[in-house]
């Protein structure tokens, strides 16, 4: 294995987002890499399609040093989540209940705290990130946005305080990515552009829950204004 790499540099030719421009770092431009975590890949709790398959890519892109600010979520939820399957029998993963005046999916159990497969991903060196923030850590409310937590029940989403550190070192553009493309990823970006910031999706360093979702994650994309970079 090379020194310094978990990844095969020779998948990366193969990875690098083509349509992204790195012209040097620049102090106004943030990279948020979402959810890149065991549970999210083939084999694990809750497994995104080709979830892997952004590894090399993403190892590639943070090589580049071209970001400013790089912060990475990690799904952090404790025991008995109320986003849980297991929490509301005889309810299945997948099916959708109200919690709170609004539709929940219902998860299979992940990302636990303090186990492997809340981790963020071994195969990334995530030395570049200079912030890490963790959601879903109140039992009783999902959080799916790097910005916002989802609807608690006093009918509000609470903040991460994720914005405000990035107005802080006047970051204009905020680019977004990892696990998982319709969820995760997507409620980041809703978020950042209600928040102000000009946002980037880099698509290929994605991958969804299924693919039956992409065209309605792009048509929704394309309706807010966010730019999608493609391979």
């Amino acid at each position: 294995m090379p020194e310094n790499d978990a990844i095969d540099p020779t998948l990366r030719p193969q990875s690098q987002p083509a349509a992204l421009a790195l012209d040097g770092v620049a102090v106004e431009r943030a990279l948020i890499v979402v959810d890149v975590q065991p549970d999210f890949m083939p084999g694990g709790a809750l497994a995104c399609v080709e979830g892997d398959a952004i590894l090399p890519g993403l190892e590639w892109l943070l090589a580049q040093h071209a970001f400013a600010h790089v912060v990475a979520t990690q799904d952090w939820h404790p025991p008995r989540h109320v986003s849980f399957a297991s929490r509301h029998p005889p309810h299945q993963p997948f099916e959708s209940i109200e919690l709170y005046g609004h539709a929940q999916t219902l998860w299979p159990d992940h990302c636990i705290q303090r186990t492997e497969g809340a981790a963020l991903h071994p195969a990334i060196d995530w030395s570049a990130c200079d912030a890490i923030i963790r959601k879903g850590t109140d039992p009783g409310i999902d959080s799916y946005s790097a910005f916002r937590n989802n609807i608690g029940p006093d009918g509000h989403r609470p903040a991460t305080g994720l914005a405000g550190w990035l107005r802080d070192r006047r970051v204009t553009d905020v680019y977004v990515c990892g696990l998982a493309r319709d969820v995760c990823v997507l409620w980041t970006a809703e978020d950042a552009v209600a928040a102000g910031f000009n946002t980037h999706f880099l698509w290929p360093l994605t991958r969804p829950v299924t693919f039956e979702t992409d065209d309605d994650t792009r048509q929704r994309l394309s309706s807010l204004g966010i730019a999608i970079v493609d391979a």
